[in-house]
């Protein structure tokens, strides 16, 4: 085996958390002298060097090995790691290879603090009950070609709302994937559907099969809707239109302008300590209840339509309780 040749295969097994050592055992192996395996240690140091690699080449007596500076700042993958275990989305197995992914990228010296602190959390993990075991990763990278590429594609979607037996059935549907987010809990695809000459969004895990097409199919330049436009109004998403909305609110104002976002305060109630929230895009079914779970702490306003609603629904309430 050639000098340079040498220093490859020593540096792979370096970078595949092998110790190489130039004593006995290193000498027998590349049948070279300790003088010749120093210099390969000493190129691969240099190597390094001047690439600015994320590797520092270490040095015990005559072992080496490698560790890693850490590409993002320890810091940066517990952000990321809560945040993903908080969301719940992604099933055990899915979550246990993301977060071995991320770890790579922190430095040797820090993983052991981070893989204590984040394996704490993962003994509770409990992934969404709609996904059970169904891996959400792989459908999401389908669809994330698809939009990129704007194929049109055919679909299975398993509605939310149950029929007669209680069964909660795939209806056969056709469209154009055109943007793809995360909100409360649960991705969601933006589909451009010919029959409507509309964009709908559908929730990424319903979908029970999906597939390209050969289909020619032209999205209008006004259905492409503006993905950061898109969340801003989609945020208490179930399905329905999009509708301004007023309400007044004796909690904490910010829980709900947190909950609604470019929602803004125009009045301030002194006098029973009530806000004015008033917005422009608000998804009516997800709004319905959001609402509800805010008690007597809210009051609709506007629209009209989400008023009727909401009396409507607390008149059945009550009758549960006599």
């Amino acid at each position: 085996m050639k000098g340079r040749e040498r220093a490859t295969d020593v540096l792979v097994k370096l970078m595949a958390g092998e110790k190489i050592t130039t004593d006995v055992d290193g000498k027998a192996y590349y049948q070279v002298s300790e003088r010749s395996l120093e210099r390969d240690t000493k190129l691969i140091r240099e190597t390094l060097a001047a690439n600015e690699a994320d590797y520092q080449l270490r040095q015990k007596g005559k072992t080496y090995w490698l560790t890693r500076d850490g590409t993002l700042a320890s810091e940066e993958i517990l952000a990321l790691l809560k945040i993903v275990i908080g969301t719940r989305a992604l099933t055990r197995d899915e979550l246990v290879r993301v977060k071995d992914h991320l770890l790579e990228l922190v430095s040797d010296a820090e993983r052991p603090v981070m893989q204590k602190l984040i394996s704490t959390t993962l003994v509770q993990y409990t992934p969404l009950f709609s996904n059970g075991d169904h891996e959400i990763l792989p459908r999401l990278k389908d669809f994330a070609a698809w939009v990129a590429k704007k194929t049109p594609i055919k679909f299975h979607y398993r509605s939310s709302v149950p029929d007669a037996k209680g069964r909660t059935l795939a209806k056969p549907g056709s469209g154009v994937p055109l943007s793809i987010y995360f909100a409360d809990f649960y991705f969601y695809v933006v589909l451009y559907i010919p029959e409507q000459n509309d964009s709908r969004i559908y929730r990424l895990d319903r979908f029970q099969d999906a597939r390209a097409t050969r289909t020619v199919i032209k999205v209008p330049s006004d259905k492409k809707i503006d993905e950061g436009a898109l969340r801003n109004r989609t945020y208490l998403l179930s399905g329905g239109s999009d509708t301004p909305y007023e309400f007044r609110y004796w909690g904490y104002p910010q829980t709900a302008l947190d909950k609604l976002p470019n929602s803004r305060i125009t009045d301030w109630n002194r006098a029973d300590g009530s806000v004015t929230i008033k917005g422009d895009h608000l998804a009516s079914q997800g709004a319905l209840l959001w609402v509800l779970s805010q008690g007597a702490q809210i009051q609709v306003m506007a629209p009209q339509s989400l008023v009727t609603a909401v009396k409507d629904e607390l008149a059945r309430t009550l009758k549960h309780y006599g």
